[in-house]
């Protein structure tokens, strides 16, 4: 594995540090309590922004905003071909800043270069996809069911939303919620992470460049210690109407519990522990490629990793082989050169938390590669972690059961498909999953007794289809984005009955 150096010590805030306001009402504002917090680069230490802290009287102002712009303003009546043309110039703004907001992504959260124009890419497609989708939005007409009376179906915006969204997709992930939800005709606040605003606050910045009323979209940013209250009072205030929510599953409880204020629809995309399933047959070399994608993609933290390789006992051996080869030719280093592959975890707790799971996978399996930091001395006090295998793994261990959220495996052995099928379905989670076979119909099998929100058919994360439905069974969420179930979740049905006069 490539190293960069990595500096140890971290830098404080310049006069070049860019400083970020909310956006409220179509502006940049500073907090009412004129306080800030900053941002670290996760590589290098160095203070990536600062941001305006947000309390109580700011959430709520945002909150305001919103409503009032639902209530009386002309977005939730525009025409849909107003809408559309608004997306589709913000599609436009995205894509000719794709680099400046790939680099704020690069520096705030240090997801490699390639990997963040991955994402905005992914993200322009998403919008392109909903400003189309405003062009095809209607209900429908019940004329036979009584001849002396006529039903009418409609769909309207859910309202006010709240959007809470996590740091490792810092893009895409408000994304997926703010381009159906302005589609629909809602108006919204965000709350982005503390860990990685930034992209977020420009998104915004963006939309009102492509006309965006003021107030439709409403920015809130805050630090760990007043996040939760700020999300608290998003989730449980009556002027809302809807939760969007991305992150841990704890965290989804306490959303739900929150949003019976005044029974607000909810809709959560939680954690994973998605079981990539290899037989004996399975096209070897591209299953071996894939599986280090699967768990090592954006650095092991997405919900959706395929973080469970379920290998059949005839190809095990040499199969493991062949992925531990793959592993070692991930490029480890400075996220903002092309060449790297991985970079950093997202701060020093999650890092810390990382490793405590490879110590629990040193008692509970057996370490094939990796477990630390690369080799050498640049790496020596870094936020880096290679990505790390433990082979002979139970599966009701803790490795294999609990989200790591880092570029961690936990290899486990099976005999038949119906071994497989049980091993994947023993999880409290059901995101994601894939099967590798060169038989379509074991594939097909195992793909529909999964019980799991999505599977993959010989490969892992995407087989080329960007507007699928995306959400969890069990206990990785309810509710679903991407495609039309994406565009639902920020409707009411509406019907109405009109007597026809004899």
């Amino acid at each position: 594995m490539s190293a960069s150096t990595v500096s140890s010590t971290a830098r404080t805030a310049s006069a070049t540090t860019p400083a970020f306001g909310f956006w409220l009402n179509g502006k940049s504002r500073p907090a009412h309590s004129g306080a800030s917090f900053e941002r670290k680069n996760p590589f290098d230490g160095s203070v990536a922004a600062t941001f305006a802290n947000g309390d109580e009287s700011d959430a709520n102002d945002a909150v305001q905003a919103a409503r009032d712009a639902f209530d009386t303003g002309p977005w939730p009546r525009s025409a849909a071909r107003t809408r559309y043309q608004v997306l589709m110039r913000f599609a436009q703004v995205l894509s000719d800043n794709a680099r400046a907001i790939a680099e704020r992504m690069v520096l705030e959260s240090g997801k490699p270069i390639k990997v963040a124009f991955g994402e905005v890419q992914g993200s322009i497609k998403t919008i392109e996809y909903y400003a189309g989708a405003t062009l095809a939005l209607e209900g429908r007409a019940i004329s036979d069911r009584n001849p002396e009376a006529l039903g009418l179906v409609l769909r309207e915006p859910i309202g006010v939303a709240a959007l809470i969204t996590p740091w490792n997709f810092p893009v895409l992930n408000p994304v997926i919620k703010i381009a159906p939800a302005l589609a629909a005709g809602c108006t919204l606040v965000v709350k982005p992470s503390h860990l990685c605003p930034g992209p977020t606050l420009l998104l915004a910045q963006y939309l009102t460049e492509a006309g965006l009323p003021d107030g439709v979209l409403n920015v809130v940013t805050s630090d760990l210690d007043r996040g939760a209250l700020v999300g608290q009072i998003l989730c449980s205030s009556l002027l809302v109407d809807k939760i969007a929510f991305t992150g841990s599953t704890a965290t989804g409880r306490a959303v739900m519990r929150a949003a019976t204020s005044n029974i607000k629809h909810v809709s959560l995309e939680l954690g994973g522990k998605s079981a990539n399933i290899v037989f004996n047959d399975a096209p070897f070399d591209e299953a071996a490629a894939t599986a280090i994608s699967a768990f090592c993609y954006n650095s092991g933290q997405q919900c959706s990793a395929g973080s469970r390789l379920l290998v059949q006992r005839g190809i095990h051996d040499r199969f493991i082989d062949a992925v531990v080869e793959q592993a070692h030719l991930q490029v480890l280093g400075d996220p903002m050169k092309d060449t790297t592959s991985m970079g950093p975890l997202i701060n020093e707790e999650q890092h810390t938390r990382v490793l405590g799971y490879v110590e629990i996978g040193k008692r509970e399996g057996k370490l094939v590669t990796g477990g630390g930091a690369p080799p050498g001395a640049a790496f020596a006090n870094s936020l880096f972690v290679e990505p790390t295998i433990f082979d002979a793994v139970s599966n009701s261990s803790k490795l294999a059961q609990e989200e790591v959220f880092g570029p961690v495996l936990a290899v486990i052995l099976f005999d038949t498909e119906e071994d497989a099928i049980r091993l994947a379905n023993e999880s409290r989670y059901g995101l994601a999953g894939g099967v590798w076979s060169s038989s379509i119909n074991t594939a097909i099998r195992v793909a529909k007794a999964v019980r799991t929100g999505k599977m993959f058919i010989n490969s892992y994360n995407s087989a080329g289809i960007d507007d699928m439905p995306h959400g969890g069974y069990k206990e990785s969420g309810i509710g679903r984005e991407w495609g039309p179930n994406g565009l639902e979740e920020f409707q009411q049905v509406k019907t109405i009955q009109i007597r026809l006069p004899k």
